[in-house]
């Protein structure tokens, strides 16, 4: 669903601030990157003429302590599932003195069940859709008369590969060469990797860049793109060797592959662990690994929509809370005294009940 441009006045004045939070992946680097394209190059939105942006990436664990320090006239929220936490920074936004106006594309299916309520709750303009987050902002960028870069473009169509090619939005966005998917691909595991701001503020800066492909230092002598590309080629023969050992001691329960990597997987990450562990195991994969914050998260990831489908079971039950993802890897935050033997009956019982 694409809503028609919003009719929101140009700020007088001072210059209008514009906080642009996106997803640490491809989608939400590439989705920042048509904003600033949109907003810095061509003036036309959010606001009409110029503003102040500032970028910061974040996911919805991390959202709510990313939007508490500081105070915008628009906040643009790109590729970010929307949950309990993301809940918390929005009424934290809207609590504080400055009120700002909120626009909200995402193609998560909890945003995508949310939308009304956003709206009616917090005043929002979501852009929903089935299709990649950066090919929901091309087609509503599209609609005002904003005409992308070919560079630009060529990203999208790129991160709807990478994304599946669902939704009518992606699949019509064309076909890049298999150079810029790799490109889109290494964006995705170095920021995921790094959680370094900084450097995902560059990719952005490159990604909506009007000059050609110029290079943008990392450090002396190396670009972006070829830092990239070879973090991206590390961290996958990592991915790989870790996963062939945990896949080893994989548990079958039920109709799942449950796999308790807490201890042996500390690192960001673990959606791709996820999948690497699925290739080999050829069965719906649960991942259970730590995150920095000493919370546990279930990654599950399968096919046909019965990964979201799973964790939402799991949800109803009381096992997990903070459901996120898409159809096919979705995760949920395992509930404080939870142990591995109820998760299990748990993923047991779920497993069997969408056979």
């Amino acid at each position: 669903m694409i809503k028609k441009e919003p009719k929101d006045p140009m700020q007088q004045g001072n210059a209008a601030k514009v906080l642009i939070v996106g997803d640490w992946d491809a989608d939400g680097v590439v989705a920042s990157a048509e904003i600033v394209y949109a907003q810095e190059v061509l003036g036309v939105f959010p606001v009409k003429g110029k503003a102040t942006i500032e970028l910061r990436p974040a996911g919805p664990r991390t959202f709510s302590s990313v939007v508490s320090n500081g105070c915008w006239d628009y906040v643009i929220i790109l590729d970010i599932p929307f949950t309990q936490d993301v809940e918390m920074g929005l009424e934290t936004l809207l609590k504080g003195p400055c009120k700002p106006k909120i626009y909200y594309f995402d193609h998560h299916k909890s945003t995508l069940d949310k939308a009304s309520y956003l709206e009616e709750k917090f005043n929002v303009e979501a852009f929903v859709g089935l299709s990649p987050t950066s090919s929901l902002v091309k087609a509503f960028l599209e609609s005002i008369g904003v005409r992308l870069t070919p560079r630009l473009k060529e990203l999208v169509a790129s991160v709807a590969v990478l994304e599946g090619g669902s939704g009518w939005l992606a699949r019509k966005d064309g076909s890049p060469s298999e150079g810029m998917i790799k490109v889109a691909a290494s964006i995705s595991k170095n920021t995921n990797q790094s959680k370094d701001p900084d450097l995902w503020r560059r990719y952005v800066r490159w990604a909506s860049s009007i000059l050609p492909f110029e290079q943008s230092p990392i450090s002396q002598g190396e670009d972006i793109v070829t830092h990239g590309l070879q973090v991206s080629r590390e961290s996958d023969a990592e991915i790989k060797d870790v996963a062939r050992e945990l896949a080893m001691e994989a548990r079958t329960v039920g109709f799942v592959k449950f796999v308790d990597a807490r201890g042996k997987w500390n690192k960001s990450g673990a959606s791709a662990l996820a999948s690497s562990i699925y290739k080999i195991t050829k069965m719906t994969t649960a991942l259970l690994v730590t995150k920095e914050d000493g919370s546990s998260i279930l990654i599950v990831r399968g096919s046909q929509g019965n990964a979201i489908k799973l964790v939402e079971k799991l949800f109803t039950m009381g096992i997990v809370e903070d459901v996120g993802g898409h159809e096919n890897i979705a995760s949920g935050r395992l509930k404080a005294g939870v142990n591995i033997k109820e998760l299990e009956d748990a993923l047991r019982r779920a497993s069997l009940e969408l056979k």
